[in-house]
């Protein structure tokens, strides 16, 4: 009898023992380390980090910025001006100039590209009294690079951009007799006329055509 109750103590030992295990074994599986699983604060974390350097700017991000924000608008030396203009309009370039001199006749507008300075600019003459103008601003930037004054006694009649003929109705007309890249042009009052000149380069060589806003007439001078 005292062996049977051994043996019973003993069995039931043995299977205490292996709930016990049995426990430890499911409380492993649940928080994750038994199956090599993350749990979902660490899933979060994890996420969370990707998600940090995915929105980092890398080098490259910052230089394509960098690109985006330099200056890409500003003409060309080489820019033909019958297809481009430069970012200030002849007439934001004539109320800069007679904000300079407070008053005065605009008797002549001119575009090129300076090689001193290396950019397009413009060149307002105003006659105010007995003193001419010559202003020149930066086409891009609107500012003013120069200004000039002379005693003259001159009379001078002032121009007009749209009246009798514009800009684009006169360049047609030019164009009808000359080619070529377009790198300079001027309006201006001149021994009693008003005219358009446009400067023509094509293969090296300059021609400048002269445009009568009154009476149309074109003429070529090649030399």
């Amino acid at each position: 009898m005292k062996t049977n109750s051994l043996a019973i103590r003993t069995a039931a030992g043995i299977a205490a023992l292996g709930l016990a295990l049995a426990g430890c074994s499911n409380a492993d599986s649940d928080d994750g380390s038994g199956d090599g699983q993350s749990s979902p604060a660490a899933s979060a974390d994890s996420d969370a980090g990707t998600s940090d350097e995915a929105s980092e700017p890398t080098a490259d991000d910052d230089t394509a910025g960098e690109d985006a924000n330099s200056d890409s608008s500003a003409l060309p030396a080489d820019a033909d001006l019958s297809k481009d203009s430069p970012s200030v309009s002849p007439e934001d370039a004539i109320d800069t100039a007679l904000k300079e001199t407070g008053d005065g006749i605009v008797h002549g507008i001119e575009l090129d590209w300076d090689e001193t300075d290396s950019a397009w600019q413009y060149e307002v003459s105003i006659l105010d009294g007995t003193t001419d103008h010559d202003i020149e601003i930066d086409a891009e930037s609107g500012k003013i690079v120069d200004h000039d004054k002379d005693s003259t006694d001159d009379e001078e009649r002032a121009i007009d951009l749209t009246d009798p003929m514009t800009f684009d109705e006169a360049l047609e007309l030019a164009q009808e007799k000359s080619s070529g890249r377009l790198v300079g042009w001027k309006l201006e009052y001149d021994d009693g006329q008003r005219e358009f000149q446009f400067d023509f380069e094509h293969d090296g060589e300059q021609t400048e055509t002269t445009v009568d806003v009154e009476t149309e007439r074109v003429t070529v001078d090649d030399d």
